[in-house]
């Protein structure tokens, strides 16, 4: 019976713990650091990388081509000549490399870049646009 108590109060404690780690979206101070993934795909026949970015949206499977390409102000997919050219424009607006890793996939190679930017959730999109953001 003492273990069980035991167990009991150990669980609820731990949900309790995690709950006070809970922090929403929108209390996210000015001085936070914010992440973004930059994620570049190459074919071996192509020239340019497609660049997708993930700040955390949430992507739709069907609509994910309007919620994660970067787009220009007439909603045209913007191209990079390669993932430094991408991180050109990233840092551009701000943002700072942190960390890269490439995979390696049968014929193709997946690049992903991690940065980061001191701001808030609506500072963050700042200067980038996805084809959902015309939309809306």
């Amino acid at each position: 019976m003492k273990k069980l108590l035991l167990s009991s109060l150990i669980i609820v404690n731990c949900i309790f713990a995690s709950y006070g780690q809970m922090e929403k979206n929108d209390t996210i101070k000015s001085n936070q650091f914010l992440y973004c993934e930059i994620v570049g795909e190459s074919n071996l026949l192509q020239t340019k990388v497609r660049v997708a970015v993930d700040f955390g949206q949430e992507i739709n499977y069907w609509t994910q081509y309007r919620d994660k390409f970067l787009v220009d102000e007439n909603g045209k997919r913007i191209k990079f000549n390669s993932m430094i050219d991408a991180l050109n424009y990233m840092a551009k607006l701000g943002w700072k490399f942190e960390q890269a890793y490439v995979v390696s996939t049968q014929n193709q190679l997946v690049y992903h870049y991690l940065l980061s930017k001191k701001g808030t959730l609506s500072d963050v999109k700042n200067g980038l646009t996805v084809k959902r953001d015309l939309e809306d």
